[in-house]
């Protein structure tokens, strides 16, 4: 099972700052996070026009890494070893 850590508004909306989630590649295991975690879907996932969810795609300003490095291909491979560090859209100025 692969490590997610959670940051900022993720972390309240979970109810936690990291969990384990069985999945053979990051888009997996994030399809695994929101299942365990529903009210993360609106915060990660792209929804469609009417309000339905989307086709899976994360939402352009979230932030993954894996174990430490920035990552838009979530076709990767990921172990037991592996950190997934998930941050929201950061605001300010």
């Amino acid at each position: 099972m692969a490590l997610i850590k959670l940051f900022a508004n993720l972390r309240k909306i979970a109810g936690t700052k990291e969990t384990s989630i069985m999945g053979a590649s990051v888009g997996a295991v994030v399809s695994g996070l929101v299942k365990r975690y529903p009210a993360l879907e609106a915060s990660l996932l792209v929804r469609s026009p009417g309000g339905l969810p989307g086709n899976g795609q994360i939402r352009s300003h979230v932030i993954i890494t894996l174990n430490g490095n920035p990552i838009t291909d979530l076709n990767l491979v990921v172990t037991e070893e592996d950190q997934i560090a998930i941050f929201p859209p950061m605001a300010g100025g």
